[in-house]
């Protein structure tokens, strides 16, 4: 009986690679820097802390061509605007990023790529208890982003797990924004503003 055991796991090491391949799901952390600009006024920067949970499918034979997708939540910690802390309401500017790209994958060597993509990003921006008053009763805003994204990492495999580090980049293409006061909402769109947003990052991934 462990005869039979051990042969089967010897087999099992020996079969999985063969079988494994270069399709992954990881997780990706890093600084995110969001530079704005709305019409005449000056541009600003926030700065926020990214969390992603993202992954590729590879559907070639070569695995080199693929989709991808992402769901990341981003945390803001700070600000270029000359505003107060939001106190009652820390989470005020948390980000909600769902993303769908295509994905090319170049292997450099046998344990190094060049991971590559590019696609399209929504960007849910929870933005209530906003530090400003009308008439004495209190703003709340949301913003609603379509942005272009691409990226580039440079991934190390370790068997079947990775790590890689590389750059985000995510331009607005429509940029709609909610205000409410006093359970009132209006809406907008942006026409005349830029937003665009560099972050680079690290990342662990599992191939499969």
């Amino acid at each position: 009986m462990k005869k039979i055991i051990l042969a089967l796991a010897v087999l099992a090491a020996v079969v999985c690679p063969v079988f494994a391949g270069e399709s992954w799901i990881g997780v990706t952390t890093g600084p995110a820097f969001e530079i704005s600009k709305e019409g005449d006024a000056d541009a600003y920067t926030d700065f926020n802390w990214d969390v992603n949970v993202e992954g590729a499918y590879y559907f070639n034979e070569a695995e080199t061509i693929g989709i991808g997708a992402k769901l990341g939540l981003g945390f803001n910690y700070a600000t270029s605007l000359d505003i107060p802390a939001n106190m009652e309401n820390p989470a005020s500017g948390t980000r909600l990023a769902p993303a769908v790209t295509f994905q090319y994958r170049l292997g450099l060597t046998d344990a190094l790529d060049l991971r590559m993509g590019a696609g399209l990003q929504y960007v849910h921006v929870f933005m209530n208890g906003y530090p400003k008053e009308i008439y004495g009763y209190k703003v709340e805003l949301a913003q609603d982003n379509l942005e272009i994204v691409a990226n580039a990492d440079v991934v190390y495999s370790i068997g079947d797990f990775q790590v890689f580090g590389g750059i985000d980049l995510g331009v607005s293409v429509l940029c709609h924004l909610t205000t409410t006061v006093m359970g009132h909402s209006e809406g907008e769109f942006i026409t005349d503003g830029f937003q665009m947003s560099i972050t680079p990052r690290i990342g662990v991934s599992y191939a499969f």
